[in-house]
């Protein structure tokens, strides 16, 4: 250790304080080195994990496809059974006109069959529903021959509720809502 003391006193200040700063430039240079070796590797590895996540997606794409054409044909399925029509008016008035023509096939007599249009729309859906009231007059088996027949049609109702009241000897007076569904053509 005295040896190394002696050997700096015997060196020049200038000599020293050049070896020094010669010392921590090559230290900052590694340092800097090091940093964007650093940054190196972290790209690489963001790369690979992408690179494994689109390998992933890829591996997913034939089941995604499947899934596609499952979800297609379950649209046309369900398009088949909704009312279509180019407004919610032109819509209601075939719907009316459908539950007129089983009201009176299945021998009721129709007392009122109107529509509750909403006017608000909601763009984001693929089917929209209106609301139909009825009211109707007859005996409890034309009320289950017209519910055979609603059911059998190839367009979608739903019963949200009924009520039956007696009415004369063997009639009754019978309100429905309904739920009818449909989409709008684009034009």
């Amino acid at each position: 250790m005295n040896r190394i003391i002696i050997f700096i006193k015997g060196l020049d200040r200038k000599v020293l304080l050049l070896s020094l700063g010669a010392l921590l430039l090559a230290l900052n240079l590694g340092r800097l080195a090091w940093g964007t070796y650093s940054n190196q590797i972290d790209e690489a590895e963001a790369r690979m994990a992408l690179l494994a996540q689109y390998e992933s997606a890829v591996e997913e794409l034939p089941n995604l496809k499947k899934r596609v054409g499952r979800q297609k044909q379950r649209a046309a399925r369900l398009e088949k059974y909704l009312f279509s029509g180019e407004s919610e008016e032109e819509v209601s008035s075939a719907m009316q006109i459908v539950l007129q023509e089983k009201v009176t096939k299945a021998g009721l007599e129709p007392e009122s069959i109107r529509p509750l249009v909403s006017g608000k729309k909601n763009l984001n859906r693929e089917f929209n529903e209106i609301t139909i009231k009825i009211r109707l007059a007859g005996t409890l088996e034309h009320f289950v021959v017209f519910l055979a027949d609603l059911y059998r049609l190839d367009k979608l109702f739903q019963i949200e509720s009924f009520t039956l009241k007696p009415y004369k000897k063997n009639e009754m007076k019978i309100f429905l809502d309904l739920k009818g569904f449909y989409s709008i053509k684009n034009v």
